[in-house]
């Protein structure tokens, strides 16, 4: 008689081993019940058990305020959406028609000076550049990338606030990498990523650098200024990736694929792009503002039943 129900019993926890979901949240479980359970109980032993839950509550609301606090500041513990960039349009070979009205003034890739030109012209920096059979030929983007002074050469002829991405800016990866994504997978205009080339990237707006030599004073002023400024550290950034279908080449055998060249009679597409800021601190905040309201609530019950303690305590005295 008992021993099916213990087979069953046996069976169903033997099951739960396999669902990781549901062995999170027992372990929770029996955390909580341990850890917190635990100071309950000593509290009602020694305070009632009313007094001692509140107590315990206090005790609890408290320390999630202190931690929501630290995963806020640091960015950790619980994490909402993370910062993606948003494709906003897909422009054909003519900016000046785009419906991001920002985007308007990026010249085309053939209204920039080329990377031949400038090598031609700085014999140091073409020696780290060396061409021949094989050898991919750079960006603007690469020179820039190994001397960043030529930026503000390039930035001239770019409308104002509008920069040439370096290959080696961080931004400049995630932001291709959510156009390579938009254009094979979302838009199929291409079957794989290696149907097309990067020409170069551009970049508007975006969160204010803090100087490489700030102080410790300045660089806590500097953060506060960012975050009080409209509209409150979360500035409109904008992004433009201009792709160009590759020229099909057919592999040889036994030869290494071909060096992937630009068709200069397709249309540039240009992926122009937002930044989504997402929401990575929300939920760290949402707990610290829920504790605060529960421990605050808990921390004034107790002191008005200490108020109401001390007053029956001096009317009992006063009768005596």
């Amino acid at each position: 008689m008992i021993a099916g129900p213990v087979t069953a019993m046996i069976d169903l926890f033997s099951a739960l081993t396999w669902n990781p979901g549901v062995r999170g949240v027992l372990v929770v479980a029996v955390g909580v019940i341990v850890l917190c359970g635990s100071v309950f109980l000593i509290l009602s032993t020694n305070s009632g058990t009313r007094l001692g839950f509140l107590l315990a509550l206090t005790g609890l609301m408290g320390w999630m305020t202190i931690m929501g606090l630290v995963w806020s500041i640091y960015g950790i513990g619980k994490q909402g959406a993370t910062a993606t960039w948003v494709v906003k349009e897909l422009n054909h070979d003519d900016l000046t028609q785009a419906g991001v009205t920002q985007a308007r003034g990026l010249p085309e890739p053939d209204e920039l000076p080329s990377a031949e030109s400038i090598l031609a012209d700085d014999p140091a920096l073409a020696k780290q550049f060396p061409s021949g059979e094989g050898i991919k030929p750079p960006t603007l983007g690469d020179l820039i990338g190994v001397k960043p002074e030529l930026a503000d050469r390039i930035n001239r002829d770019l409308p104002e606030g509008w920069e040439l991405l370096s290959t080696a800016d961080p931004q400049t990866g995630e932001a291709q990498a959510s156009a390579s994504a938009f254009l094979t997978e979302e838009r199929k205009l291409f079957e794989k990523q290696t149907d097309f080339v990067v020409l170069e990237a551009f970049s508007l707006g975006g969160k204010a650098k803090k100087p490489e030599d700030a102080g410790l004073l300045e660089s806590a002023w500097f953060k506060v200024k960012r975050i009080v400024s409209w509209p409150f550290g979360h500035p409109a950034h904008y992004a433009v990736v201009q792709v160009q279908r590759v020229i099909p080449v057919e592999p040889e055998p036994g030869q290494p694929p071909a060096i992937p060249r630009p068709d200069p009679d397709a249309e540039v597409l240009s992926v122009i792009m937002e930044r989504d800021l997402g929401t990575k601190r929300l939920p760290s905040v949402g707990v610290t503002i829920f504790s605060g309201l529960v421990f605050a609530i808990c921390c004034n019950s107790l002191h008005r039943r200490d108020r109401l303690v001390a007053r029956a305590r001096s009317a009992a005295l006063a009768r005596t």
